[in-house]
């Protein structure tokens, strides 16, 4: 009888034990991604990545690359999507011109896990038969994921203005003058 009892002590401070340590890796914090300084060759890189996702005709290849609470100030629409059913729900749309991009000018600044990707890009779009090239300034901003992979937190794309105003020639008050 004392055998039993003295089992039971055993097994329950095993137990407890097991239940302890379960308890404190679950409270404990996600390992961070160590700081290894990404090359300007990885962060263009995700570019043409994103820009093949484009290229499958799947909305949701392309959202997979936002991270779930990224932010896209789309080129064609003017509501904010903050969401992935809201990104997911501007490429449907996108994609149905068949866009096809390339960087025309980049700048990319990096900062441990966060890389910003500005600058200028053109796309191809078809509508109807039609095949029209649309130039627009644009930023990504990547962040490292604990994974080691970098997804999208915040994209901005707007037209050129020169190509969304009828008559140019009343911005030439607003736009800056190129020197040279």
């Amino acid at each position: 009888m004392t055998k039993s009892v003295f089992l039971s002590i055993q097994q329950l401070k095993l137990t407890s034990t097991l239940a302890l340590s379960l308890m404190l890796m679950a409270c404990a914090p996600e390992p961070e991604v160590k700081d290894v300084q990404a090359t300007e060759a990885e962060i263009e890189y995700l570019f043409d990545r994103w820009n093949n996702a484009l290229q499958t005709g799947d909305a949701a290849a392309v959202a997979a690359y936002y991270a779930n609470d990224a932010v896209l100030l789309p080129t064609l629409s003017n509501q904010v999507r903050t969401d992935h059913e809201g990104i997911r729900e501007y490429f449907g749309y996108f994609l149905a011109l068949q866009p096809n991009g390339r960087i025309d000018e980049s700048n990319i600044t990096i900062n441990g896990n966060i890389a910003i990707d500005a600058g200028i890009y053109t796309f191809t779009l078809t509508k109807n038969g039609q095949e029209q090239e649309v130039q627009a300034r644009y930023n990504f901003v990547y962040e490292r994921q604990n994974d080691g992979e970098w997804l999208i937190i915040n994209h901005h794309s707007s037209a050129m203005p020169e190509e969304i105003v009828d008559e140019p020639e009343l911005m030439k008050n607003i736009l800056i003058k190129e020197q040279g």
